[in-house]
């Protein structure tokens, strides 16, 4: 039993030291392209609940892109995983609605931001220079914005929390990837390109 508690005393203290010389802080800063994935099915089944409401017709467009960003700590755990927390702005998607009968002109705008937490593998030997895959968590909130001839109006989409993953690569002060972010029954994927920095 002694011998037991020895080596497993012993492994323990072993890693400790091998994190402990591996453990290397980072931070980043994305710029992300959206595409949030509405479909022309999605627009038609907005068009009949505007027509419902009483409206002779409905005709609804978007052109599906947004900018946000993203902003983010992490920490190189090991030579080939980290663990990163980041907040996202998840950008604005717009949608134009016009309608006759009476005739309106309208704009919906959704938008959100998100908290996320995520483990990240990297693939190489180079430190610096590396492709690398991440997955995790993200808690999100969305909020909606109706303007129409007669004011505006705001609302609260909802809030959850769902899995996010993406694929990218890091250079020595750069990195760009590709992300999809669950968001409760839909989803919405980016493009990112941004700056890294190691303590």
């Amino acid at each position: 039993m002694k011998k037991l508690l020895i080596i497993i005393l012993a492994t323990v203290l072993f890693f400790s030291n091998s994190l402990r010389a591996e453990v290397k802080p980072y931070v980043f800063g994305d710029f992300k392209f959206f595409n949030y994935g509405i479909t022309t099915s999605d627009l038609q089944e907005l068009n009949r609940a505007v027509v419902s409401l009483g409206y002779t017709s409905s005709t609804s467009s978007t052109d599906n892109t947004g900018v946000g960003f993203e902003l983010g700590f992490g920490v190189d755990v090991t030579k080939n995983l980290a663990l990163e927390a980041s907040y996202v702005d998840l950008g604005t998607l717009t949608i134009k609605n016009n309608t006759t009968g009476p005739t309106t002109r309208n704009t919906l705008d959704i938008e959100g931001s998100s908290l996320a937490f995520g483990l990240v593998g990297k693939l190489g030997d180079d430190e610096k220079n590396y492709f690398f895959g991440r997955v995790g968590m993200h808690n999100w909130d969305m909020d909606a914005r109706l303007v129409t001839g007669r004011g505006t109006a705001t609302s609260s989409l909802g809030d959850g929390t769902d899995y996010f993953a993406g694929l990218g690569f890091r250079g020595e002060m750069f990195r760009f990837g590709y992300d999809f972010y669950k968001i409760d029954d839909s989803d919405i994927s980016s493009l990112s390109v941004g700056i890294i920095h190691n303590f």
